[in-house]
């Protein structure tokens, strides 16, 4: 069975979900009448990065019901990128796959978390590898995809997709187009590496655009894609700007990847 996935690359607005939920439905409506059956969003779409996502605990519940509500509402699976989840006295970066009748598939506690995060977040202790209708999906958050090992674990789980919803970012320096280019050799290179060295569909959904603050002053990588172990790419983002990206895979046990 073919699963077509869309990936949703955006400007999130920081630490403003009335802003982003709304665009966030409109992508969603925009991929499902093109046909896709999964939609992924970036890492912190709902409200930006670290600041806002803490500050949004509180709604984290009524947040992923709505995403359940709009994966009906739409038909489509959904990985509405990431928000942070308090458990007891520990705030976790927390991805969901929502099945299209509203049920959750899957969650992943990120575990490699990046070093603005480990002064207000606990890390993830297991790999999260579930079932589908589609087949065996794990996910993966951002700074996740520089540990092999972790892909590792979720191959013996039988993995056949790997989702990663990202926020990757650098410094604006004066030599900003070189910085640029450094990002997409990485980001690239990255990509089509784990999908090749695992034998797996690869799917990685960054945010884009600019953040501009008294405290920030970078650039968004974009970059998003879909890699293949033997047809490498198969769609990727033209910049990082918005944009959504479509392909077609098979993930199923009757359908070798390779």
């Amino acid at each position: 069975m073919r699963i077509l996935i869309a990936l949703v690359q955006f400007e999130i607005a920081p630490s403003q979900p009335e802003i982003n939920l709304p665009r966030m439905e409109s992508f969603i409506r925009q991929a499902a009448k093109q046909g896709a059956q999964l939609v992924v969003f970036p890492e912190d779409a709902i409200n930006g990065p670290l600041e806002g996502q803490t500050d949004f605990v509180g709604t984290a519940p009524a947040c992923l019901e709505a995403f359940q509500q709009l994966a009906i509402k739409y038909e489509v699976d959904l990985v509405p990128g990431t928000w942070t989840v308090q458990e007891g006295d520990a705030l976790y970066n927390t991805a969901h796959y929502i099945n299209k009748d509203g049920s959750v598939a899957g969650v992943y506690r990120k575990i490699n978390l990046w070093e603005t995060e480990k002064a207000k977040l606990t890390p993830g202790t297991t790999v999260s590898v579930f079932p589908t209708a589609y087949g065996m999906v794990g996910m993966i958050i951002c700074w996740d995809i520089s540990f092999p090992a972790l892909f590792a674990e979720m191959v013996k789980q039988g993995v056949r997709l790997v989702i990663s919803p990202t926020y990757w970012s650098f410094p604006r320096s004066a030599d900003c187009d070189g910085a640029v280019d450094d990002e997409i050799l990485l980001i690239d290179s990255l990509c089509t590496t784990r999908a090749f060295d695992n034998n797996i569909v690869f799917a990685y959904c960054n945010a884009g655009g600019e953040l501009k603050s008294d405290d920030w002053d970078v650039v968004l990588s974009g970059r998003s894609q879909i890699t293949h172990p033997l047809d490498k790419v198969l769609c990727k983002a033209t910049s990082n700007g918005d944009e959504i990206v479509f392909a077609a895979v098979s993930i199923d046990e009757d359908n070798p990847i390779v």
